[in-house]
Formats: structure tokens, sequence, C-alpha cells
């Protein structure tokens, strides 16, 4: 009982410290992309309120399912140039996480059980956050990167939003996208 009720924090604080820097990047790279193309981007000094890519349901799903997903800062893009890096840096962030929390694993230097389990969720929560964005929703990382290759099959994704995420939800109800990381987990572990 003692180890759940120090788990329980340990993953929610690893969840919300993998929603930030996921969003946080995206955000970052989308002011970057915009004053590349000279452009003014709106929103620049709310990337900042790290809160709000913290989505509570997300951290919900992180404890009952291993399954996080954060709440994206919502910006107009217009081009696909920019869908696509922004979808690409989503999934990149997230495997650069996944690859540094395994490093730190195998390296066995982990000071205590909390520092221990803090890693191992990291390593969990963000290649089941990988996972999860592979999902063609709108808002994931994915869906961006349909918008970056084509308006038409975005738009195809925006109309079937409810049956995709239906799926997406029927997928964590059955566990079906942490049994699977988790496999592979064991493979690489």
């Amino acid at each position: 009982m003692k180890e759940i009720a120090l788990e329980i924090p340990i993953c929610i604080i690893a969840a919300a410290l993998i929603m930030v820097i996921h969003e946080l990047t995206k955000s970052v790279v989308y002011l970057c992309v915009r004053k590349i193309q000279g452009q003014e981007a709106s929103h620049n000094n709310s990337i900042l309120a790290m809160w709000r890519y913290i989505d509570p349901l997300g951290l919900l799903l992180s404890v009952t399912c291993f399954v996080p997903f954060s709440k994206p800062h919502l910006f107009r893009i217009r081009d696909k140039k920019t869908n696509m890096v922004l979808g690409v840096t989503g999934f990149t962030v997230l495997l650069l996480l996944f690859i540094l929390s395994v490093a730190v694993i195998k390296t066995g230097r982990l000071s205590s059980y909390p520092v221990a389990v803090f890693w191992q969720y990291m390593s969990i929560l963000s290649f089941d956050m990988f996972i999860a964005n592979m999902f063609p929703v709108s808002t994931f990382d994915m869906g961006l990167v349909i918008a970056g290759l084509s308006a038409r099959h975005y738009l195809q994704v925006i109309k079937a939003d409810s049956a995709i995420k239906l799926i997406f939800i029927l997928a964590l109800m059955f566990d079906i996208i942490h049994y699977g990381c988790i496999r592979l987990l064991r493979l690489i572990l």
C-alpha cells in the first residue's frame, strides 16, 4: 500500500513533465518557424504558461491506463510545412524522452526507489504517449503530419474524428496500447 501511495504522485509528476516538454517544444518550434517565415507569431507570450499543456484527463489516463496525452497549444496553422514540422517534432521529442529514460535506467545508477520509479514511469509514459499520438486524431501529432501531407486527407480525418476517438478509447479500455508497449520494453530492457 505504501508503494502505491508513493507511485501515484510519481506517475502524475512524470506524466505532467512529459506533457509540458512535448507541447512546449512544439510551441517553441512553431515560433521559430514563424520567425523564419517572417511572420508574427500569435500567442508567443502564453507558451510559457506551462500548466496549459497539462490535461487533467491525460493525467487520469496516465495513472489508470499509463497512456497520457497533453493539451495542445492551439495555433492556426495554414501551411503544410509547419504542420509537418510540428508533427515530426512531437514524435521526436517523445522518442528522445523514451531513449533518455531507458539510458538512465540501463546505467543502473539510480540512487533511490523514488528516482528509479520516476525513470521507469518516464520510459513507459513517453513511449505509450508516442504510440497514442500515432492515432490520426486531428490534434495529435499524426493529425499534424497528415495535415502536412494533404489538406484533403486532413479534412477526412476531421470528418472521422468521432470514430477515430472511439477506436482510441476502446484501445485504452482494452489496454492494447500499454500492453504492446510493455512487451516491447521487456525486449529492450
